[in-house]
């Protein structure tokens, strides 16, 4: 690495670290002043207010590097820009593609360190914060938790509730199993392949109900069937039911496969799984859209390539939320519906250098 790609990525890089600092606490800011209120009333502990918002850290982080990203590659090229050091690069035989070198180099390193970043810190922070958002917030009951995407209930000391994937949409648990105890020794035990939420109880179907005595073993197969003793609702369930942010790459793939099984729609969730890449990989998009952008405004400030930012991650992110929800509803591919907006701003970015070069 030469001089002139030192000086660069210096720029770039100090940028970087201010500016997702700044937008960070920016961000905890909005989100505390939003959320105090519920704080306050149902008296959560200061010590828990600050967990809430050290474990909220990396999603913000991998919410905002883009636009942070954008923001260094204006900055550290656009000063070069004003100062004509890019018009006397160029005099000299030093091409456009030469200058962008480090800073593409630093982008394609980012998105890769964002994608370990989504697989292994930000799940298991998310999955925390979440936590303490059921609890003390959303008042979740602590009988009711999640372990690898299953659904576990203690409905009282007796009864014990067993479910692989809640649909919150349609109301449905998927691969339910209750077991009830007397005295420490399990009696009966009913398997459904589904339990449907239908006026105001619980009804299991395509099941098998299992009552054991000390010597024998009752079977008895249903169709139909209403549960007894099991008064948690599919909003309480909801409200548990493991993020896409909280699981990583395998176990979100996993959870497909059980979905599937299921016969549900995995629509969402492939929408899910493809954006675990495609949105860490963004960043190295936007320094190739953010180049030939900042080396064509000679006389820009720093204003306005702040300006540019916001805009840009209007465009972006709006960009992102449309294709995503296309996908959701199933009217885009899922590997389209994630990686569409990488596509166009890679596009607008190469025509932009192919102009740039001119």
């Amino acid at each position: 690495m030469n001089k002139f790609d030192q000086y660069i990525s210096r720029q770039f890089f100090y940028t970087l670290v201010f500016a997702v600092v700044i937008f960070t606490i920016f961000f905890m800011i909005i989100d505390l002043v939003e959320n105090l209120d519920k704080f306050i009333d149902r008296k959560v502990p200061n010590d828990i207010v600050i967990q809430y918002y050290i474990y909220f850290i990396p999603y913000i982080i991998i919410f905002i590097i883009p636009i942070a990203v954008l923001l260094s590659t204006l900055f550290s090229v656009g000063n070069m820009a004003r100062h004509n050091e890019l018009i006397a690069m160029q005099t000299s035989g030093v091409s456009l593609n030469r200058i962008a070198t480090p800073l593409l180099i630093l982008g394609f390193v980012i998105s890769l360190l964002m994608i370990l970043f989504t697989e292994y810190v930000m799940p298991p922070a998310s999955q925390k914060k979440f936590t303490i958002k059921r609890k003390y917030l959303d008042r979740v009951s602590e009988k009711i938790f999640t372990q690898q995407n299953n659904i576990n209930i203690l409905q009282d000391e007796n009864t014990r509730v067993f479910i692989s994937h809640f649909d919150s949409k349609e109301n449905t648990a998927y691969d339910v199993m209750i077991q009830e105890y007397k005295q420490g020794s399990l009696v009966e035990r009913v398997d459904a392949k589904k339990m449907r939420w239908q006026d105001g109880h619980w009804i299991m179907e395509e099941g098998i109900s299992r009552i054991f005595t000390k010597d024998t073993e009752q079977i008895a197969p249903f169709e139909t069937q209403e549960v007894r003793n099991f008064d948690i609702g599919p909003t309480e369930l909801g409200k548990v039911q493991k993020k896409p942010n909280e699981m990583n790459h395998s176990e979100l793939r996993k959870f497909i496969r059980r979905v599937e099984r299921n016969g549900s729609d995995t629509t969402k969730w492939l929408v899910d799984l493809h954006m675990k890449f495609s949105f860490p990989f963004s960043n190295f998009v936007i320094v190739l859209f953010g180049i030939p952008l900042a080396a064509s405004g000679k006389r820009s400030g720093k204003a306005l390539g702040f300006g540019i930012s916001l805009g840009f991650c209007f465009l972006f992110f709006g960009l992102v939320k449309t294709l995503q929800t296309l996908g959701y509803n199933g009217i885009l591919h899922p590997v389209l519906a994630s990686w569409g907006s990488n596509i166009i701003i890679a596009g607008i970015g190469i025509l932009l250098m192919a102009t740039a070069r001119k």
